[in-house]
Order: structure tokens, then C-alpha cells, then sequence
């Protein structure tokens, strides 16, 4: 049931059009004109018909509260490493950017322009970085995390639509590898190998050689490894945490599931090392000095300092040496498909979208071609040139 009251003096009338929610509560909004107090009836009415009512109340949580229950749900449906993801995006930007807003509150311009600046750096009055904006991979993540989010929020009817749907960061190209870096960077594997942990260097070699991700390479095991058949079977990566502790997750996708061959130099590497070092927990053959996991934070710190006494230059990232060795695979001619194998990529387009640029294009091949068949002709011969005025 719904019906507009007034109140107030003749010369200053408001109008107050009350209605009940679909559970029975209720509501009540003020308007300076009845019109626009009907026109508001007419509307809550036929959302409630079409089922598409969302009750403004609902709408009042802070988002720092909702993102809070949002990412417990989370960790109890995505792996630790994407909880953990989930939870670096809402506490280092989300929360500080909308935490304080009620969702409801939460507009579509807002969100575009915490996307435009998730990117830029600042600044101090000498020009130094105060604050060094997100990489555009990582931008979109955050955004994405923020989306995922208001998605619930729509689902429990908190909110009628998503406004950080189709908010776009950056472009698609940026997730190409750039050329220029991986160049720079391939020969300085062997320095940056020795700079490692000991322990650890092995895995850089393995890395920058068969392409695997940080991930599938701390949690490899010796089973997984077939030194008569020369293969790596990957179907499972380290889910560990901050502290060093955890077990096994799958691949990052289905496709991830791959059994790589690999040359005798790599098997021989693996042995080496295990001779050195044992094989520590559940078998794996990267550890720490205690035969434990290794966290990523670990990892990460060590790779850091490796690089900057290797001269590595611009970002310091290990999924680089993953990059190293498909542009290794590329270069030796290898087709789309068995690079995409090779890598665990999902499809073609995938692989295609990182690493198209470095397959050799068409005006190469057709170089290639001519100088294949006609190089003969010119050997020996003295070719005149004529000028095209005679």
C-alpha cells in the first residue's frame, strides 16, 4: 500500500510519498512537488512487480564493513594466494579510496576517476617519487576486486546495479611483453643465478629455461620429475603463505595442467642440486635451509637483491624469467600451439596477446623468402643499377 501526505504551510508545501518494501517494511520519501512524489510510487511500484526493488536501507552499509564480510566469504572459496591478493587490493587501496562511503553513496564517476589514478605516480616539490603508481596489470586487478564486490553487493540487493562494471584501465596491449627488457635481461641469467641463495639458484635456471611460474616452481617435487623420460609434470603449485607454511593448490587455470619435456641439461640441473640439497617437506625440491617452503615474500625479497647486483634495470619481477624462456622457445621456432602447451597458456589467443610481437611477421618471412631464393643469383655477379632518367 502506498499514498502521498502534505505537510506544511500552503506557500511551502512538501509532499511524502510512504510505501511498504516487498518484506512488509516501512518507507517513506519527502518531495518539494506531488508530481515528482507520484512519479516516485509509480517507479518503487513497478520495480517491485518486475522484482527489481532494491530497498535504499540496504544500501546504507559502509563499504569498508561489506568489503570485510565480502573477503571472510572469499577465503573460504578461492585459494589462500588469491584471498591474499583480495585482501592487499582492499586494504592498500579499496578501503582508504571508498571505505568510509556507504555503498549506495558509491558513484560510477568516483570509480573512473579512482581508476585513472591508481596509475600515476606522485610527486614532492624536488621531483622525488612519494608514491609510485600501480603497474596497469595490477591497476586493472584492483578495479576487478572492486567490481567483484559491488557484483555481490547487487546480488544481496544492497544496491541496484554495479558501477565499477566496464570501467576500464589502460589497454590490453600493456600485458605484451616488452622486447627491449627481456633482451636486456636473458644475459644476465647467469649473474643473477649466482647472486641467488644458493639454494635457490637452480630455480632462477629452471625458470628462465622451461617457462614455469614462481608458484608451479616452489611447489615442484621430485615426483613430479621423470629424469629417465626427461619430463616435468605440472599439475599443482605451492599455496603458501607470508609465514612459509602451506600445501598444495591447482595450476592457475585448468590449462596450467601440463607435462613439459625437457632437455638433459635441465635434468642434470635438478640432480645436481638435489645431491646438494635434498629434497625437503612432501618432497619438494626448493626449500629453505630447514627443508620448508619457501613464501613468496621470501622469494621476492631475495630475487630483489639478486637483480640489483646482477644490473638488472627497470621492474624486478620473477615472472620475467618466465617470459625469458618463451621468447627462447619463439625465437627457436616453436608454432603458437606448442608454446601455448609449453606454458600452460588457455588458449592460442592467450599466448598470442603476450607474445604475438615476437613471432616473426609476415614482411619478415616474405624477406626471408625472396633472399632464400634469389641470394644465389647475386654471388659473384656485378649488379648495374639504372638510373630510371637513362
Amino acid at each position: 500500500m502506498s499514498f502521498i501526505t502534505a505537510t506544511g504551510p500552503k506557500n511551502n508545501r512538501k509532499y511524502r510519498a510512504r510505501y511498504r518494501t516487498p518484506d512488509g517494511a516501512s518507507r517513506s520519501k519527502t518531495f518539494a512537488k506531488k508530481s515528482d512524489a507520484e512519479n516516485f510510487l509509480t517507479s518503487i511500484g513497478h520495480r517491485k512487480l518486475t522484482g527489481d526493488y532494491v530497498d535504499t536501507a540496504a544500501g546504507r552499509a559502509l563499504f569498508k564493513d561489506y568489503a570485510a564480510g565480502w573477503l571472510e566469504r572469499k577465503r573460504s572459496t578461492t585459494r589462500s594466494t588469491t584471498a591474499g591478493t583480495f585482501a592487499s587490493h582492499i586494504n592498500a587501496h579499496l578501503a582508504p579510496e571508498f571505505g568510509r562511503y556507504e555503498l549506495r553513496a558509491i558513484t560510477r564517476e568516483h570509480v573512473k576517476a579512482f581508476a585513472g589514478k591508481l596509475t600515476v605516480s606522485e610527486f614532492d616539490a624536488e621531483g622525488n617519487v612519494t608514491k609510485k603508481g600501480a603497474a596497469p596489470t595490477t591497476a586493472r586487478a584492483i578495479v576487478f576486486t572492486l567490481a567483484a564486490i559491488l557484483r555481490e553487493a547487487v546480488d544481496d540487493n544492497r544496491i541496484p546495479k554495479n558501477v565499477a562494471e566496464r570501467v576500464k584501465v589502460g589497454s590490453k596491449t600493456e600485458r605484451r611483453v616488452d622486447p627491449m627488457h627481456i633482451a636486456s635481461m636473458a644475459p644476465k641469467v647467469p649473474r643473477l643465478t649466482e647472486a641467488m641463495p644458493a639454494r635457490w639458484s637452480a630455480a632462477v635456471l629452471l625458470m628462465a629455461s622451461v617457462g614455469l611460474r614462481l608458484g608451479e616452481c616452489l611447489g615442484l617435487t621430485v615426483d613430479r620429475v621423470d629424469f629417465l623420460r626427461r619430463t616435468i609434470r605440472v599439475d599443482r603449485q605451492l599455496d603458501n603463505t607470508a609465514a612459509g607454511t602451506g600445501g598444495f593448490g591447482p595450476p592457475k587455470t585448468r590449462a596450467g595442467v601440463r607435462t613439459i619435456p625437457v632437455p638433459k641439461h635441465i635434468t642434470d640441473l635438478l640432480a645436481a642440486h638435489l645431491a646438494e640439497f635434498p629434497a625437503g617437506e612432501q618432497g619438494l625440491i626448493f626449500t629453505t635451509d630447514r627443508g620448508t617452503p619457501i613464501s613468496r615474500s621470501r622469494w621476492s625479497d631475495a630475487y630483489r637483491k639478486a637483480c640489483d647486483v646482477a644490473g638488472v634495470d627497470g621492474r624486478t619481477r620473477s615472472h620475467d624469467l618466465r617470459h625469458i624462456a618463451a621468447s627462447s622457445m619463439i625465437a627457436s621456432g616453436l608454432s603458437v600451439a606448442a608454446v601455448q602447451a609449453a606454458l600452460g597458456h588457455s588458449s592460442p589467443a592467450e599466448t598470442l596477446e603476450v607474445y604475438t610481437h615476437l613471432w616473426p611477421t609476415d614482411e619478415d618471412r616474405t624477406r626471408q623468402a625472396i633472399e632464400s631464393g634469389s641470394a644465389g643469383w647475386f654471388q659473384g655477379a656485378r649488379v648495374q643499377s639504372a638510373s630510371p632518367l637513362g
